[in-house]
């Protein structure tokens, strides 16, 4: 640029010794402010911004902590009421069993006494007791066979058996016999003509549940404890003596009438600010209760703050005394100082540090990232990894809940046992590779034919059994006409004719429990394939004995 245009510029001016230009002064009087003030403010104009900015990250990440405290607690809550689902549908799977036993049926007490005693030995149980309709004990196995027992006492939600047929699951009460707090499952006891007659109960402690609790992975500080439909706390991971028996907190028993699930802050009986998890049970009238402690979250964000402006100040004492130094040293640089100032005034605002966004999403994307990896590891440990069918244990799980249902509700189930016929000869003339595409092909074929209320699963090999939910004789003989039909079609790039043979079992006419429905579906299919193969048969019904 040209010296005339340099002077014909508004705001410039030319050093006529130098020839340089130079910055020209707004008119008015002049801001006179000292070097080393002018730096200690440019020191906290630097250190501020950081400071905000971190103080604002830790509390984002409080909240974030805050956030998946409450959702770990939400999930190990859900994890250990299912845990305590299980136990108890075991026992009352015992219970149902005992009460159907001949000895019983034959009035033969004695016997049955043995029987119950030695049960005890195989269960999560105290103490079974018999109870008639007049609320009396006939039996105890605390006590020997002949020994006098109470004529009351017993928990009046156990009289309710007698008349809805129904399992019940009593609230903590204190036993007639022992006068110690313990909890009971009753069944009905039915005689020859259907008759309600007894009501064949278990007993158990709290220490029992509170063995539950203690076998769980909890952090030290957080506390778990399981709670029965009248607010009473019936076992606890902590200081479980003291409080078993006493109701729980109001914030909580108020939670629990209002859902099944959720999250609420309250206080333990110890007085303790925590976080809480519920969660109550579809099947009981228990829930279970997760609280961790809020003071953890809390102490670690003051810890963060404390760090924060300790830091804070030790920067600004250091660069004060940077400061200091720099202004003795160019005190008698004014050009220095105007540079300095220009290249601060052009200097391109620095932009929010991506961080700050970029930490919150972060820390959003691990927790989805862990979540996927549990449904993942989950959906692995219950499902074959070739059909993507449900693998042994899946099945069994979910036979023995509907069972549980069955059994409650008076309705009936199938099952139906498959194997591939010709199978073997498929991966012995076409290769391990074809007969895999093989059982992919049949995984999907099982899939669409039967319904989405129904579970399929790959036992193994060629074997698959599926559970047919609420389905009578003539339901599961059609279902499995037509798995047979589907099944014997060609398969694309499979040369050697390939069908299946199917064995039925029926709820409860084949069998009552897991093992009885699956050793007579399996019979069933062993029948089936002695008919020539490529049929269905059905177990323990002479009028379809053979192939159907």
């Amino acid at each position: 640029m040209g010296i005339e245009q340099a002077e014909g510029r508004p705001g410039n001016a030319v050093d006529p010794m130098t020839g340089t230009g130079r910055l020209a002064l707004a008119p008015g009087p002049p801001r006179h402010i000292s070097l080393r003030a002018s730096l200690i403010m440019l020191v906290l104009a630097c250190i501020l911004p950081g400071l905000a900015i971190s103080s604002y990250l830790v509390f984002v990440n409080y909240q974030l902590e805050k956030a998946k405290i409450v959702s770990q607690t939400e999930a190990l809550a859900g994890q250990i009421l299912v845990e305590l689902d299980r136990e108890l549908a075991v026992m009352e799977s015992g219970l149902h069993v005992l009460a159907t036993s001949e000895q019983l049926r034959n009035g033969d007490l004695r016997r049955f006494h043995q029987i119950a005693r030695a049960a005890l030995k195989s269960q999560t149980a105290y103490n079974y007791v018999l109870i008639d309709r007049q609320g009396r004990q006939v039996l105890n196995t605390l006590r020997h066979v002949d020994a006098p027992l109470p004529e009351s006492g017993n928990p009046p939600q156990l009289a309710t058996i007698f008349e809805t047929g129904q399992t019940v699951l009593t609230d903590l009460f204190r036993g007639p016999l022992t006068n110690e707090p313990i909890m009971a499952m009753g069944v009905p006891v039915h005689d020859k003509e259907g008759q309600v007659i007894y009501t064949l109960n278990v007993g158990f402690l709290p220490r029992q549940l509170n063995e539950l609790l203690r076998r769980q992975a909890l952090p030290a500080d957080w506390l778990v404890a399981i709670i029965d439909g009248s607010g009473t706390i019936i076992g606890r991971s902590r200081e479980a003596e003291r409080f078993v028996g006493e109701k729980a907190v109001a914030e909580l028993r108020a939670a629990l009438k209002s859902g099944r699930h959720g999250s609420l802050t309250s206080q333990t009986k110890e007085g303790i600010p925590v976080a809480t998890a519920y969660a109550r049970s579809a099947l009981w009238n228990w829930s279970v209760a997760i609280g961790a402690p809020k003071s953890a979250t809390r102490d670690e964000m003051v810890r963060l703050f404390a760090g924060i402006g300790t830091t804070a100040l030790a920067l600004i004492a250091v660069g004060t005394w940077l400061a200091v130094c720099i202004t003795r040293r160019v005190v008698s640089s004014v050009h220095y100082l105007n540079d300095a100032a220009l290249a601060l005034r052009d200097g391109k605002p620095l932009p929010p540090p991506a961080v700050q966004l970029y930490e919150a999403e972060a820390v959003g994307q691990a927790i989805a990232q862990a979540s996927h990896l549990m449904a993942r590891v989950h959906h692995r440990a219950y499902h074959d990894p070739l059909t993507e069918l449900a693998n042994r244990a899946l099945f069994y799980e979910l036979v023995q809940h509907q069972l549980a249902v069955a059994e409650r509700e008076g309705g009936q189930l199938s099952i139906l046992a498959i194997d591939l016929d010709n199978f073997k000869v498929v991966n012995d003339e076409e290769g391990h590779a074809a007969g895999d595409r093989l059982l992919e092909a049949v995984a999907r074929r099982i899939e669409s034919t039967i319904r989405a209320s129904d579970a399929a699963a790959r036992m193994g090999g060629d074997e698959f059994s599926i559970l047919l939910v609420d389905a009578d004789q003539a339901s599961a003989q059609e279902t499995a006409q037509r798995l047979v039909l589907e099944l014997a079609k060609p398969y694309e790039g499979i040369a050697t004719g390939v069908s299946a043979s199917i064995g039925i079992a029926v709820y409860p006419a084949a069998g009552r429990d897991l093992g009885e429905l699956l050793e007579q579906a399996d019979r069933a299919l062993y029948a089936a394939k002695r008919a020539g193969r490529n049929t269905c048969t059905l177990a323990d019904c002479p009028e379809a004995a053979g192939p159907t």
